[in-house]
């Protein structure tokens, strides 16, 4: 019998029981994945058009969405927009471990995820970016957008 195919859904966790960062779900089996991981609150940072959520996210987690651009959109995200990300990221921590997503993980959700880790848990910029490529392959954030982690208060 083959193996089954792998999923593209990949959860990674970057702080124990606080934060996880991947791809957003669009399925059923998704949100299940997300629950039995122990995931309470879904920070979105994509627009629901580019990636619709699956029917059910609301009802069973605390969820947050903030649209930032990344490289498709033609302009740079702002400093201003990076900060706002993370007040909502720290409005859903009270609710328990984080998964923070946009469509495939490469970019936005990364980056904030590294904003976290520099201004909560006092990594460098560089030790953050080096932490998240090595927890969570496929970690892309464009220069302009690693610029803002040197602006950040830390």
């Amino acid at each position: 019998m083959p193996p089954a195919p792998r999923s593209r859904f990949r959860l990674s966790w970057l702080l124990a029981r606080e934060l996880a960062v991947g791809p957003a779900p669009v399925a059923e089996r998704h949100l299940d994945r997300l629950h039995q991981e122990g995931v309470a609150a879904v920070l979105s940072l994509c627009s629901e058009q580019e990636a619709p959520p699956p029917p059910g996210l609301q009802q069973r987690f605390a969820c947050g969405r903030l649209v930032l651009p990344d490289h498709r959109t033609g302009r740079a995200m702002k400093l201003a927009e990076l900060e706002q990300a993370l007040a909502v990221l720290a409005e859903l921590r009270v609710r328990g471990p984080v998964f923070v997503h946009c469509v495939a993980a490469m970019e936005r959700s990364p980056l904030v995820c590294m904003a976290w880790l520099v201004t909560r848990h006092r990594l460098s910029p560089q030790r953050a970016l080096d932490y998240l490529m090595q927890t969570h392959p496929g970690t892309n954030p464009l220069p302009q957008q690693l610029a803002l982690l040197q602006q950040l208060p830390g």
